[in-house]
């Protein structure tokens, strides 16, 4: 949760007045440690938690007018009503760039998960007993009401686009969608129309746009896409990788910025700097991806690749994707699917 969603959590809640300063946010009440080893403290504010430094800094550099971040480029969040007080600007007044990236809260590691081995039963741990909930952002309210934990919880409280749509009625979705594809499959080039078709259809799920009108073009790319060749890739963005889930649904995650968003988030939580040089080398071309509204984009405590539209991240998060979902299974005993974790990893990268 970025700063400016924890502050306007609160403000709902009743929690800080409309006009606040940034010691009503660094109060003693406010202030934890994140292990019991940890020698740097952090203040609750909404649902995360973060340094002092990073709520002045904040609070002054994201101001209107006369923020020194704001005046090169970055979105205002909050107005200078007083010397030293600040109130938000509404949601309305602030125009989301794609390419903002702010100076968030740090995670803390879930020790519980830090000794497992290997490095992706962790990603596993993380999301059963992690507590899910989010800050909705467009509806201004906390999604689900009640922090839920358990991948079969964290499953109930999916929603796409809307909170009336669950997911038990997009999965129905996506099984329809990947039941045309093994239809379809057998002869692609025979059924190029009947290919781009259904790739409308995706995309209209997906909220994007079709990338090309060109059914032969997308038979190639779907081709292309069979052979998991790191040297021959296919067209990636967030549309493509709807298409190959679809059509190769045990081989292809849906790698869009909410995945690849949760994907880093998590690794950042529950490994430490050496276990994460390890796993960058593991899986060297997994990053970020751009994305619009929810928390993204989000500050990380390592460096990471932009991810889009790349092929060689698309095959690395397949990978990972799929000993996740080992791990997960191993671990409950249950059969979770690529498209369960997925549909996770989706909520927990918005």
């Amino acid at each position: 949760m970025a700063l400016h969603d924890a502050i306007a959590l609160e403000i709902h809640a009743g929690a800080l007045p409309l006009h606040f300063r940034a010691a009503d946010l660094k109060t003693t009440e406010r202030r934890v440690y994140l292990s019991p080893t940890a020698t740097s403290q952090r203040y609750r504010v909404g649902l995360d938690f973060f340094a002092a430094s990073t709520i002045s800094t904040q609070l002054a550099n994201l101001c209107e007018h006369t923020g020194f971040w704001t005046r090169n480029g970055q979105t205002a969040r909050y107005r200078r009503v007083a010397d030293g007080v600040y109130e938000l600007l509404s949601l309305d007044e602030m125009h989301e760039l794609t390419t903002e990236v702010e100076p968030d809260c740090e995670i803390p590691v879930s020790p519980n998960c830090r000794s497992l081995k290997p490095l992706e039963a962790r990603f596993a741990c993380y999301l059963e007993q992690e507590p899910f909930q989010i800050y909705d952002r467009r509806r201004r309210k906390l999604y689900p009401a009640e922090a839920v934990v358990g991948l079969d919880a964290r499953l109930s409280s999916y929603f796409w686009p809307s909170p009336g749509v669950s997911f038990t009625a997009t999965e129905r979705l996506l099984e329809g969608f990947i039941e045309q594809a093994q239809k379809l499959s057998p002869d692609l080039a025979g059924n190029a129309d009947a290919v781009l078709a259904l790739f409308a259809s995706i995309c209209k799920w997906g909220g994007v746009r079709v990338p090309t009108q060109d059914a032969n073009a997308v038979v190639a790319n779907l081709q292309r896409a069979a052979n998991r060749n790191a040297q021959q890739p296919a067209a990636m963005n967030s549309a493509w990788t709807k298409l190959y889930a679809m059509f190769y649904p045990d081989d292809f995650v849906i790698y869009d910025s909410r995945v690849a968003t949760a994907l880093v988030a998590i690794a950042e939580a529950v490994l430490d700097d050496a276990e994460l040089d390890n796993f960058k080398s593991q899986y060297p071309d997994l990053g970020l991806i751009g994305g619009r509204g929810g928390s993204r984009p989000r500050a990380t405590r390592a460096g990471w690749r932009n991810a889009y539209m790349s092929w060689p991240a698309q095959l690395d998060a397949n990978r990972l994707v799929a000993a996740i979902v080992q791990a997960l299974n191993v671990r409950s005993g249950s059969a979770y699917s690529a498209r369960q974790l997925e549909a996770v990893l989706f909520m927990e990268g918005y």
